[in-house]
């Protein structure tokens, strides 16, 4: 008997105009791991909703076909009798908090289950050392940040043990080392106790790691299956899908094209030995192991007085009301006009609290932010909208408005600005971020990429100098974060300032040309993206790591290749230099 057997399976929501899934068969034998990818809206949150029953019993419409979950059909069985064999994590993990601290909340499905509390006592302590946040235990979890809500939702399904441990998109709001971590614990947990894992990701890499089997859902229907290697390695399919293959993959693709081989890296691994084997060296190579990430010119403490100087932190403290704990930890930073900086750090390292003294929304304890050279303390949020516009996290928490032409417009319209003037900057945003097809659309019916474009959109028609996204492109499909990505920078090649918190090194890589690193409060590093990709003993201290691709460079940085690559092309174009250099010239290594 399979752990989950789906056969002919179709969905339409009450409100949906069709089919969202369309036709799935699907069989997942006990102890697999199956990982689920798909561009936004392709049927991925559908489907893992119907093997705890959420679908069809809570959420009704009219499902079609059979779904069994350890033999139980979902149609016949309960939601309670069905989580005790299924765990689920959930997208936004908003959703399925609600205890008065982080510890209750980790025991709390355990002792819906009826488990001894001795046991339960062991795996609430399990847990808090898996998401590493033991010293976390007796804190709310609505006072935390965004990722580390995430890994409480990830320890409660865990602490739970169940049969099958269903997860959506579970790592997206996570810092690099925090989704190996997880992805780690949860193949661990398949190989020892033979759990049977359902994940939904969008990160290439650690499916690429840890997975069994692929599958790639697109338009409600299954259009790839097979194993990591065959999947992953279809670089082109899966652009095509709005999905991308890890960053060896990606090599091995050019190369192949290139040069007529047939590599087929999976890991970082696989592709170090492989091009180690070419033996090829270029001489005048700059040794760059030693590289140290300076202080950029764009300091506070160089630019005090700048005229050019957008955001300025002066000696900057921050402690959260009711708490002693100081969030932030004398922050001096300068952030100049026309700047694209990258803020990075691990969950709760301050990131959000730092950049919500930039709009107001928080007050300095200590210290002050200036904007422009004014003090924010002596500002309102609304005047400081102005000049700072925010990109909040979830999207839900800015847009208000019943369609998406009102929503963007909602923002000019309180600036007291003209009808033409706020027509104008309203049809010039739905048409920069593609959102023509659905203006008149309610934002509440949208895909969660969708909200994230309108959110975007919004605060675009606002024109402020300095823009802030916190998290742009979690929980969206590769092809919509580089849709958002690329609107954001048409706007800082027009000027506009670029403040970007996010998770995803490899959008850091591609876009920020600045890095800030925080760590526990306080400021890290602060260089070039370049310097600061090439500082990994530093970052792993915060538990960052640079994109997959800068550390296959620094692995083969003997043969003469940069330690600060930045993207594939890159990578590869050095090689092939290397190459076209050293016809004659190779080496042992």
């Amino acid at each position: 008997m399979y752990q989950i057997d789906i056969e002919d399976l179709q969905y339409s929501y009450p409100t949906s105009k069709g089919d969202v899934l369309k036709g799935i068969n699907l069989k997942v034998e006990k102890g697999e791991f199956l990982s689920v990818m798909g561009p936004t809206g392709a049927g991925k949150s559908t489907l893992c909703l119907t093997l705890n029953g959420i679908i069809p019993h809570s959420l009704n419409g009219d499902l079609r076909g059979k779904v069994r979950v350890t033999g139980m059909d979902v149609s016949e069985h309960s939601i309670p009798e069905l989580t005790q064999k299924v765990g689920m994590v959930f997208q936004e993990p908003e959703s399925q908090l609600f205890c008065m601290t982080i510890e209750e909340e980790i025991a709390f499905g355990s002792e819906n289950l009826g488990v001894d509390p001795k046991e339960i006592r062991e795996r609430v302590d399990w847990a808090l050392d898996v998401i590493r946040m033991r010293e976390y235990k007796d804190r709310s979890p609505f006072k935390l940040s965004g990722g580390q809500k995430q890994r409480v939702a990830i320890a409660a399904a865990l602490a739970m043990m169940p049969e099958i441990l269903v997860l959506d998109e579970p790592t997206s709001g996570l810092d690099p080392i925090g989704k190996m971590e997880v992805f780690s614990v949860i193949h661990d947990l398949k190989r020892e106790h033979n759990m049977t894992i359902v994940i939904v990701e969008h990160e290439s890499e650690e499916i690429a790691r840890v997975s069994d089997r692929v599958i790639i859902l697109n338009e409600g229907k299954i259009i790839l299956e097979g194993s990591p290697r065959d999947i992953l390695s279809k670089v082109d399919i899966l652009k095509n899908a709005k999905l991308c293959s890890p960053q060896v993959c990606e090599v091995a693709d050019i190369l192949n094209k290139k040069m007529k081989t047939s590599f087929s890296f999976l890991t970082l691994e696989e592709a170090e030995k492989s091009i180690k084997k070419l033996g090829t060296r270029l001489p005048e190579a700059k040794k760059t192991s030693k590289l140290k990430a300076k202080k950029t010119s764009f300091s506070y403490i160089n630019q005090e007085n700048s005229p050019h100087s957008m955001v300025l932190t002066k000696n900057l403290f921050y402690v959260y009301e009711g708490t002693d704990v100081e969030v932030l930890k004398n922050i001096n930073l300068g952030i100049n006009e026309g700047e694209f900086v990258a803020i990075i750090g691990q969950n709760g390292a301050g990131k959000t609290t730092l950049v919500k003294h930039f709009n107001g929304a928080l007050k300095p304890t200590r210290g002050d932010v200036l904007i422009e050279g004014t003090k924010t303390k002596e500002k309102t949020i609304a005047e400081l909208s102005r000049k700072v516009g925010y990109i909040y996290q979830n999207p839900d928490h800015q847009i208000f408005c019943p369609t998406v032409e009102e929503e963007i417009a909602f923002g000019p319209k309180n600036l007291g600005l003209s009808k033409d003037v706020i027509e104008q900057r309203t049809e010039e945003a739905i048409k920069l971020i593609g959102l023509e097809e659905i203006r008149k659309t309610p934002p509440s019916v949208l895909g969660l990429g969708e909200r994230r474009k309108v959110s975007l959109a919004s605060i675009m028609s606002m024109e402020p100098p300095v823009l802030i996204l916190d998290e742009p492109t979690t929980g969206v499909d590769w092809k919509t974060s580089i849709d958002l990505m690329e609107a954001v920078k048409k706007l800082h090649e027009k000027g506009h300032t670029i403040i970007m918190i996010t998770h995803s090194m490899r959008i850091v890589a591609q876009y920020a040309k600045r890095i800030v690193v925080l760590c526990k409060g306080e400021v890290l590093l602060d260089a070039s993206t370049r310097e600061v990709f090439s500082q990994t003993e530093k970052l792993k201290t915060t538990f960052l790591a640079p994109p997959q691709i800068t550390q296959l460079g620094q692995s083969l940085s003997t043969l003469g290749i940069p330690r600060d690559i930045l993207s594939s092309e890159e990578f590869c174009d050095k090689f092939f230099s290397i190459r076209s250099n050293n016809k004659n010239k190779k080496i042992k290594v």
